[in-house]
């Protein structure tokens, strides 16, 4: 798909005004919509000719009015610079859950550890998926306080005098009142749009309206300074891709995610904000069954305004992004070309506004998956190397022992830390540490897995009733070899991982990588049963 990316610098707050709130305030939307691109572009287009009636240009009506070029919603990036999601409704978590462990119950509806605990929503709006672990992101705000100025006064007049804010007096013939509230999006932060084009000559037009560091005014109360953002990282893409799409198809299930919020209507023409089978089969031309089961939907209501009318859009149901629909398709085979042209063009109305995007299978391969909350949305770069040859080798070599000393010290607090309980032969312990050094000299862990499984049974039981943090010693071991990268570095050190605060040298950066952890994995394994025989031995000799 031919497409125009781009980043939106925010360099003043930014106010994308929701029709929820208090009357009193006005609340940001958490993205910038497809629908005020796409207005900030007409302006551009019309060159201050107002008077043209764009609705009879063919050119123009292409350009932004019949969805064959659709302006998408620009998210926060990612720590990468990517473009984020929003987050899939069908991602809970524990209540009170200390762990990064989330559950996708799209996959699994009723996951053993949400079976006594209330599931909770996550908190965090958008995200981005690779594999099995999860990064949220969420959005930075800016509250500011504001008073309505008379214009004739040019200040705030009220009946306890001037300044007296805390009693003025409603104005005109409405119930808002004088003191009134902005919850914006903060300056500093940086978020990724695109635009699908339907071909090169229309990707030729819009790309002269899109100049690279060029400023666009956006939102609300731009003459109050909100709004103004610059244009950065104009690229044209042509096989750009909104997400990798997965048809295989689970158990002749079809997982359909909400990029967009969708204006939707149900069979008698009605809007709706619930995506019925009826609707998705009229695009698909196959019959569904809805799972209900697997179907996590977040409802709420869109408006917009008409500037060539000068009056305000309708106020009409959506299903929110990040709504997940399972359906059940059965033995019906639905032609890739199919759900590839739903993935292009979208399900809805108002699709030339962003409404309406949509992802099939994204998230539903893991019930269990392992987040971690990003610190905010800004954006981080990675250092550009500027060492090479031997240069570079020897900042790579000072880097990663600088790393293993960090290392070092958190697996001496973690081995120190650990306790095996239970009663144990030191036989045993040592067989197993035997194993564990030879795993560490050959990097392969299947030996100490192998000779776990195949102990006789009296040392099974001393491994089952061995405890330590509140499993068995085989459980434990196997919880350790098994895990991935960034649960290891989570086991050592007890935070999250995250690459930019590793180890640098002339900007070359340390590498955690799976070698590595399988080492210090080993070695915490290792040091938990040497400091276990040693006191041991020291109580004997006592």
């Amino acid at each position: 798909m031919l497409a125009l990316t781009f980043t939106l610098e925010l360099k003043e707050p930014l106010l994308m005004t929701a029709i929820e709130g208090d009357p009193n305030s006005a609340v940001s939307l958490p993205f910038v919509p497809g629908s005020a691109l796409r207005g900030a572009l007409v302006g551009r287009y019309l060159a201050g000719d107002k008077r043209r009636d764009l609705a009879a240009e063919a050119e123009a009506r292409k350009l932004f009015f019949d969805a064959q070029t659709r302006y998408l919603n620009a998210y926060p990036v990612d720590e990468l610079g990517e473009r984020t999601l929003p987050t899939p409704q069908a991602w809970k978590k524990c209540k009170g859950a200390q762990g990064d462990s989330i559950y996708d119950l799209s996959v699994a509806p009723q996951p053993e550890a949400l079976h006594e605990q209330q599931p909770q929503p996550l908190k965090r709006p958008f995200c981005r998926l690779a594999g099995e672990e999860v990064e949220l992101y969420k959005i930075k705000r800016q509250v500011n306080i504001h008073t309505l100025r008379d214009p004739v006064a040019g200040r705030a007049v009220g009946k306890g005098g001037q300044g007296a804010v805390f009693r003025y007096e409603a104005v005109g013939k409405g119930e808002q009142g004088t003191v009134f509230r902005y919850e914006a999006l903060a300056p500093g932060q940086t978020l990724a749009g695109a635009i699908p084009c339907p071909d090169a000559e229309t990707a030729d037009t819009l790309q002269e309206l899109l100049q690279e560091d060029d400023t666009l005014l956006l939102g609300g109360s731009q003459s109050a300074g909100y709004g103004l953002t610059r244009l950065t990282e104009i690229h044209r893409e042509k096989d750009w891709q909104e997400i990798p799409h997965n048809f295989a198809m689970q158990s002749g299930r079809l997982t359909l995610t909400l990029l967009s919020d969708a204006v939707l209507r149900d069979a008698q023409g009605q809007y709706t904000g619930f995506l019925t089978p009826e609707i998705l089969a009229e695009y698909l031309k196959v019959k569904l069954t809805l799972d209900r089961a697997r179907t996590f939907v977040k409802t709420g209501v869109v408006g917009g305004f008409n500037r060539k009318w000068g009056l305000p859009l309708p106020q009409t149901p959506v299903a929110r992004a990040g709504s997940v629909f399972t359906f059940e398709v059965g033995e019906h085979k639905i032609p890739a070309e199919d759900l590839q042209r739903l993935l292009n063009n979208g399900i809805g109305e108002r699709r030339a506004e962003g409404f309406g995007r949509v992802a099939l299978n994204w998230h539903s391969q893991e019930a269990k998956l392992e987040a971690r909350e990003m610190e905010d949305n800004e954006r981080k770069f990675i250092p550009t190397p500027t060492l090479t040859g031997a240069s570079a080798k020897l900042a790579q070599a000072m880097a990663t022992r600088m790393l293993r000393r960090q290392l070092d010290q958190s697996l001496r607090e973690r081995v120190l830390a650990l306790k095996v309980w239970g009663s144990i032969h030191n036989t045993q312990l040592s067989a197993v540490r035997t194993r564990v050094r030879n795993a560490l000299a050959i990097q392969d862990v299947s030996p100490i897995e192998r000779y776990l499984a195949e102990l006789k049974k009296v040392g099974q039981d001393q491994f089952e009733k061995a405890k330590i943090e509140g499993r068995s010693l085989s459980a434990w071991i196997k919880d350790v070899l098994q895990e991935n990268t960034p649960a290891i570095w989570r086991r050592l050190c007890h935070t999250s991982f995250d690459g930019q605060k590793l180890p640098a040298v002339g900007g070359v950066r340390a590498a955690w990588d799976a070698d590595l952890a399988q080492e210090y994995a080993l070695r915490l394994i290792d040091g938990v049963l040497s400091h276990e025989l040693a006191e041991r031995r020291n109580k004997e000799v006592s």
